[in-house]
């Protein structure tokens, strides 16, 4: 049995690891989960949501928002609101350091191949003077779906977003990618919600808040985001191997003379 959670080029070479020895293996990897904005909800909460799936543990969660989707209705309020939400956290200092240099690196270029593809940085975006590893929380403009930032995971304060003319072009979006991690939808429409819910090929969604859901409750990855049961009751069933007995009761006999 092995359970990995860690990145999707390690784990893809333990699932190979495991197809040879014969072991069990699941698999919680990478993920570049988006969220889905509808043109029906407020604007200013649609972007709380935002940074605080984005911009918590400095963007260092698996599930944390990786690419934003917002419907071209309420795209222009939205982004300022957001741009707000970074500005405020890089002014009090809730943004804490990433875990290392590398790391920061890693961050900035992404942020600096979207800049160069055309993307604006609102907020953030330029690396910090003096020492550490603390990158700014990050808001990008006018992200097209050939940047990095939009096609791999970040795994820091970076919130890439992407204007679209309907709810539909930002759900085929948001199905896009070699990931299957998590995934939120911020609608008031339940036909809308109903829609992803069934299309998105992911392991969690989330509907109207980025970090909601029962403790404990399962999560199923799919793609090179991972394999099996990460979480809940049936992670116990992963660790177990289940044995299966067959009873019968045998033949009737007939008593022996020296029987009583």
């Amino acid at each position: 049995m092995l359970a990995h959670v860690g990145s999707s080029a390690s784990g893809a070479r333990i699932a190979r690891a495991g197809a040879l020895t014969g072991a069990h293996v699941i698999r919680e990897n990478g993920g570049n989960d988006p969220l889905l904005v509808d043109s029906d909800v407020d604007p200013a909460w649609a972007a709380s949501q935002a940074a605080i799936g984005a911009f918590s543990n400095s963007g260092q969660i698996c599930t944390a928002v990786e690419r934003i989707y917002v419907h071209k209705a309420i795209a222009e309020e939205f982004c300022a609101a957001l741009q707000a939400e970074a500005a405020q956290r890089n002014s009090n200092g809730s943004v804490a350091p990433l875990v290392d240099l590398r790391m920061r690196d890693e961050v900035h270029a992404q942020v600096a191949d979207a800049l160069e593809q055309g993307a604006r940085a609102v907020e953030g975006g330029t690396l910090p003077d003096g020492p550490g590893s603390l990158y700014p929380a990050t808001v990008l403009l006018d992200c097209t779906d050939g940047m990095q930032v939009m096609t791999e995971e970040t795994f820091g304060p970076v919130a890439p977003v992407q204007v679209v003319d309907t709810f539909d072009d930002g759900l085929r979006l948001a199905c896009s990618g070699r990931y299957g991690l998590a995934a939120t939808v911020l609608s008031g429409n339940i036909a809308h919600i109903q829609q992803a819910v069934a299309a998105l090929p992911v392991g969690t969604v989330k509907v109207n808040e980025v970090f909601g859901g029962a403790p404990g409750g399962a999560a199923q990855p799919r793609g090179d985001s991972g394999h099996g049961f990460g979480y809940g009751p049936e992670l116990l069933d992963e660790f177990s191997q289940v044995k299966v007995v067959h009873i019968a009761a045998p033949p009737a006999t007939t008593p022996r003379k020296d029987q009583p």
